[in-house]
């Protein structure tokens, strides 16, 4: 294959995909060459599918080869370069959830509802395990994990499919998450991750006390000695004031939530 040509096509109004060039994309969707991996790949596959340029059956046939190899949970136990897997898996996750919900797409329903609550399912588990926080790397680009799987989260809050026990499941993943994460978020994670819940409460699938309650439930200390915990409880606090500011300005910040943010952080200054 030809890596020119695919190339070429991000220029093209329409163009059309052989079925080696998509192979040779799923191949390389977590490449640890940037060029590769995200300008080539995850455009083509984003131009790909959101201005219909795969057949169906591409379309079908690269949802089944992504589940099949499982590459959303790719040597999970890992860090480094198959994080990029992983992450970008995430990518191609969240454009199905896009077109399957798209009623005005040529993908539209392409998920059944079994398969798509089975996605979203997967994606608050894979929110759980995840153990590299890389944002950027000088050496192989973006990583961004959390913030990847925080987009496909997001639009997923938006379908009917995601119903409040996922909602629920979003809420344990993301504490456990935040319970294990080894540094100081640097690169937009929180403020990605501020969308799914600024989503949830938009489409009412978390309740204002159940958020309230989730705060409570942290309980780190950034006084401690320990550099980790004082990174954690910011990474928290930058999440909630994004939270805070975006609830805000759509004019959803519910008096109590205001309070008690307010409230909580006042006592850490």
């Amino acid at each position: 294959m030809k890596i020119q040509e695919l190339k070429d096509k991000l220029t093209e109004s329409t163009p059309i995909y052989t079925n080696e060039e998509i192979n040779w994309m799923l191949n390389h969707i977590g490449d640890p060459d940037s060029l590769i991996r995200d300008s080539l790949v995850c455009n083509s596959l984003g131009k790909g599918f959101l201005e219909e340029n795969f057949s169906l059956d591409q379309a079908h046939f690269m949802i089944e080869k992504i589940k099949t190899n499982n590459t959303l949970f790719y040597k999970i136990d890992e860090t480094g370069i198959p994080t990029l897997t992983r992450s970008f898996t995430c990518l191609f996750w969240d454009l199905i959830i896009k077109v399957t919900n798209d009623s005005e797409s040529e993908y539209f329903k392409i998920l059944t509802d079994s398969e798509e609550k089975e996605l979203f399912k997967n994606l608050l588990v894979y929110l759980s395990k995840e153990s590299d926080f890389t944002g950027f790397s000088k050496k192989y680009g973006w990583f961004h994990a959390v913030a990847h799987c925080s987009d496909a989260i997001a639009d997923g809050m938006k379908s009917d499919n995601f119903d409040p026990e996922m909602a629920h499941l979003f809420l344990s993943s993301t504490y456990k998450m935040l319970n294990r994460v080894d540094r100081r978020f640097i690169d937009g994670e929180e403020y990605r991750l501020s969308d799914v819940f600024i989503e949830a409460f938009k489409n009412q699938k978390i309740s204002n006390e159940d958020f309230i309650s989730w705060i409570k439930s942290f309980d780190f200390n950034p006084y401690a000695p320990d550099l980790i915990e004082f990174y954690r409880f910011n990474n928290v606090k930058s999440l909630l004031e994004n939270i805070y500011v975006k609830l805000n300005s759509l004019s959803l910040l519910n008096v109590r939530i205001k309070d008690y943010i307010e409230e909580y952080f006042s006592k850490k200054d």
